[in-house]
């Protein structure tokens, strides 16, 4: 009887491996986005036509804050911003959930605004806003961005 006993509960260990629902698991990166957080670039400044010293990040959290991996984030300046370019305009998140592109300045003077979102989302309700300035005769970005 006793090796009975020991069948049984080998075959009740293997029944919930094979029996349970994997719906509730959860496997990292594989969620889907909940929220974008400005991580770093925001209010940089630097001459018309340069690039920013920082690229803008953000980071991509699942509603258990966890990083979302894969994840597609679009770059773009809110308005016609002439000379300005974002490199690259689309990037897929990393392990971290981190997405990142340089900024080159329009050719404007004051402030220009570029909107980070979440591209799998629609509406598209996960944005992020980052605010930079073109400094008339100053700043500190690269490619001549210094006095």
């Amino acid at each position: 009887m006793p090796r009975l006993n020991v069948v049984l509960v080998g075959v009740a260990a293997l029944a919930c491996p094979l029996g349970c629902s994997g719906g509730d698991l959860t496997l990292p990166g594989s969620a889907e986005p909940a929220a974008i957080l400005v991580v770093s670039g925001d209010g940089q400044s630097a001459r018309p036509g340069t690039l920013l010293d920082q690229p803008l990040t953000v980071q991509i959290l699942d509603a258990s804050s966890r990083p979302v991996q894969q994840a597609t984030v679009e770059f773009s300046f809110v308005g016609d911003v002439p000379g300005a370019s974002l490199d690259p305009a689309s990037v897929l998140t990393d392990a971290e959930g981190h997405a990142a592109a340089v900024v080159r300045l329009g050719d404007v003077t004051g402030e220009q605004l570029i909107v980070a979102k979440v591209a799998s989302i629609s509406p598209a309700d996960l944005r992020a806003r980052f605010s930079v300035t073109a400094l008339p005769g100053g700043g500190h970005g690269r490619d001549g961005g210094g006095d």
